[in-house]
């Protein structure tokens, strides 16, 4: 059975399945690409292929911070701060991050207390979101952001996401969706890549 696998070399990151080459990125020039997978299970599969290489950051629909933790937690752990000293977000580069992704500045102080778990899902997502735009990765992966949402509500999420490209021109992007006629437009998309369907495989791998 093929398999799923990653390979990063020469600051491209190449994604085949078995020995059939179904992606290419440069990891150097930054932007917004898209890959369109066929079903939940592909998108889930690419992902996990992605997530294993050396480099490659990845966001989910819910944020992929720890529900059960304050928000103030969470980024004491993801981005080894003191927990005493982010208690209230007001941290310079959070603070100034949070509002880059539209929050109020009341909201911004009382968000430290919050849980992920409890938020709405599109602030959940911009906390998520604000780990990887104070240390960004060779290449963000947004893992199926836009099912379920609103048109209105994903153009909003677009719009926060436009903040990662003005802080980091050379870092790109990669959206993983799931096939839809309702799929929000990416501006400036430089690629976009479908996957409707894949061979049987049993297992993810990486390679560098």
């Amino acid at each position: 059975m093929s398999q799923l696998h990653a390979t990063v070399a020469e600051r491209r990151l190449s994604l085949y399945e078995g020995e059939a080459l179904r992606l290419v990125l440069p990891l150097y020039a930054g932007g917004r690409h898209r890959l369109v997978a066929g079903d939940d299970d592909i998108a889930r599969r690419v992902v996990a292929a992605l997530e294993d290489c050396p480099g490659v950051g990845v966001l989910p629909a819910d944020g992929g911070l720890l529900g059960n933790q304050t928000v103030a937690g969470n980024f004491a752990l993801v981005l080894r701060y003191d927990a005493a000293e982010i208690r209230d977000l007001r941290d310079q580069d959070l603070d100034a991050a949070f509002r880059l992704c539209g929050m109020s500045p009341e909201r911004v102080d009382v968000l430290a207390r919050e849980q992920p778990m409890n938020l709405e899902r599109g602030e959940r997502w911009k906390v998520g979101f604000v780990r990887w735009l104070l240390r960004p990765p060779e290449l963000l992966v947004i893992d199926r952001l836009f099912a379920g949402l609103t048109r209105r509500q994903a153009n909003a999420l677009i719009a926060v996401e436009a903040v990662y490209h003005a802080r980091h021109p050379f870092r790109p992007v990669l959206f993983v969706d799931l096939d839809s006629h309702e799929l929000p437009a990416l501006p400036d998309c430089r690629s976009s890549t479908e996957l409707a369907e894949l061979a049987d495989f049993s297992e993810t791998a990486c390679h560098s």
